[in-house]
């Protein structure tokens, strides 16, 4: 093909270092740096992403709106996510991916503010549209970039290093954010991200390689790639296991306090631990997902389920809460890199196209979960919100498990060497 799909065999593929910049990936400490800031924007991404969940509840106060409806602010950015995420290689074209990386954090830093200044759902929701499209724009680029900073046999490295970002923000960045809310205020938690995504959007101009592409992908390649088995089982995959996560996830504050019996002032600490635990899951995953990322994916949405199951039967009281809430972490943590390197691993040719079907997939998932989610709380309970996660999830592991009994050769790349 002659459209911008990625060559996994060659360091570059259609994609070439910028002016001024080698054919290939510099060595030495750079690099990693890049890598590094890749992940500090992923780390903001989805601190705004995810920072409504920590302040929902003052949030709604606050503007005289319900839980369910509040929650809508992490609905409908995963939806506009989605459809840029999908488009994202066509709006780029051949425009230097690092670019549309900075681009991305500009929108976050506007719609971080406006969010701040919001005076009513209305408001609210007219702001966190411009962070949907900020977060289709980086989760669809972010990949592509990373495993072109460094030679290619590090992809999977460079990949759980970029990605280390999303626990990083659920370590510090989300309970940071939901502190300063609780503290002094959801606004002024809105505002502090908004001036530490400018200060990111500079360092990634300085320090990430360009990653230019000579060739343009058009609607259809991404067609095709939907069409193959390997793409079409990343989507099934995301689907079940990410709508399933945030079906729950996206009311844990009232979950923890309903069943466990959490004060609100408890519930900044649990999602730090959450977030401890997320980080080390997206480093612990590795060894397996160099062996076979499918199974990976199984084994972690397999420990998601369990968790789930634990924090409705044995979670009551802070002890137990934070002892379930490590265990979800641990493997909630692992599920972007490990589905995001099964694409890597598998979809061949349709690389970038796939990661643009599996990222607008992942932010389809989210704000769909968040729906669900807030129709269930709403409806009959936040009980049933875990309880519709486990069946989600357990689905996912049957889809998770179809793979690995039967896996399909036809597009693979080449699995990088165990080390």
């Amino acid at each position: 093909m002659t459209e911008e799909l990625l060559d996994t065999r060659s360091a570059t593929g259609p994609f070439a270092a910028g002016p001024g910049s080698s054919a290939l990936p510099p060595s030495g400490l750079r690099p990693w740096l890049s890598i590094v800031a890749l992940a500090l924007g992923i780390f903001m991404l989805i601190t705004i992403e995810e920072l409504p969940i920590g302040v929902l509840t003052l949030m709604a106060d606050d503007l005289g709106i319900s839980r369910g409806l509040a929650g809508m602010s992490i609905t409908l950015p995963g939806i506009i996510a989605a459809v840029v995420a999908l488009l994202a290689p066509l709006f780029a074209r051949r425009l230097d991916r690092r670019l549309v990386l900075v681009i991305a954090l500009g929108c976050v830093v506007i719609s971080s503010a406006a969010t701040a200044l919001s005076t009513g759902v209305v408001t609210l929701l007219g702001s966190r549209v411009l962070t949907g499209f900020a977060i289709g724009l980086y989760w669809a680029t972010l990949p592509i970039v990373a495993i072109r900073q460094l030679a290619r046999e590090h992809a999977g490295r460079a990949l759980t290093v970029a990605f280390a970002g999303t626990g990083a923000a659920l370590v510090l960045g989300v309970p940071l954010a939901s502190w300063i809310g609780t503290h002094l205020g959801w606004r002024e938690a809105f505002g502090v991200v908004a001036a530490v995504s400018a200060v990111v959007a500079l360092i990634q101009l300085v320090l990430v390689r360009p990653v230019r592409t000579e060739q343009t992908m058009a609607l259809r390649d991404l067609g095709r790639a939907a069409r193959t088995r390997p793409v079409l089982t990343a989507a099934a995959l995301t689907a079940l296991i990410v709508t399933g996560q945030f079906v729950t996830y996206g009311y844990v504050s009232p979950l923890l306090q309903d069943v466990a019996g959490i004060g609100v002032d408890v519930i900044p600490m649990l999602l730090l631990v959450f977030g401890i635990a997320g980080l080390i899951g997206n480093f612990a995953i590795s060894p397996v997902v160099r062996r076979s990322p499918g199974a990976a994916v199984g084994l972690v949405a397999a420990g998601m389920a369990v968790s789930l199951v634990l924090l409705l039967l044995l979670a009551r009281g802070e002890g137990p809460a934070v002892a379930v809430m490590a265990v979800w972490g641990l493997f909630a943590g692992a599920v972007s890199v490990s589905i995001q390197s099964f694409v890597t691993r598998h979809a061949g040719r349709f690389e970038e196209a796939g990661t643009a079907v599996n990222a607008a997939m992942f932010n389809i998932a989210i704000g769909g979960g968040a729906f669900l989610g807030g129709g269930i709380l709403d409806a009959a309970g936040v009980r049933w919100n875990a309880i519709a996660s486990v069946v989600l999830i357990v689905l996912g592991v049957g889809v998770a498990l179809s793979w690995v009994l039967r896996p399909d050769r036809e597009h693979a790349a080449p699995a990088p060497a165990p080390r």
